[in-house]
């Protein structure tokens, strides 16, 4: 589920840095941002996966870009919502799968894909 926004994320970061070294910054710390709070509210729980409320990485997405590029809002907004939860939830938490019993943990799970994918929405709203 993460291949296709990841590729539109990646194509966007293409388009932000021939635009400028400012709106490549700007997704950068757009994104990191996204990262931390996904990491910090994500939670692994055991027989369902990594789990996270859904509108939290668009709408830190959206703040984010709209505050660090209000030109390039959309594009920014998208790629930070993508990879923030992407790497915040899912990929920092790879961890905590150790510790459960085989099988019962997935990453991708309640709320991440969810984020992904309002994340887009609320990008494609701020354009």
């Amino acid at each position: 589920g993460c291949v296709l926004p990841s590729s539109i994320a990646a194509y966007q970061v293409g388009h932000l840095a021939a635009a400028g070294s400012e709106l490549l910054a700007a997704a950068a710390v757009a994104t990191a941002v996204d990262v931390a709070v996904c990491f910090r509210v994500a939670r692994p729980v055991p027989g369902v996966g990594i789990v996270m409320p859904p509108l939290v990485p668009a709408a830190v997405a959206a703040l984010a870009a709209y505050v660090l590029a209000r030109d390039a809002a959309p594009a920014v907004a998208f790629v930070a919502g993508v990879l923030g939860p992407l790497i915040g939830a899912d990929l920092l938490h790879l961890r905590d799968l150790r510790h459960a019993p085989v099988g019962t943990m997935s990453i991708g799970g309640a709320g991440t894909l969810d984020g992904i994918v309002l994340s887009g929405l609320v990008a494609t709203l701020l354009a």
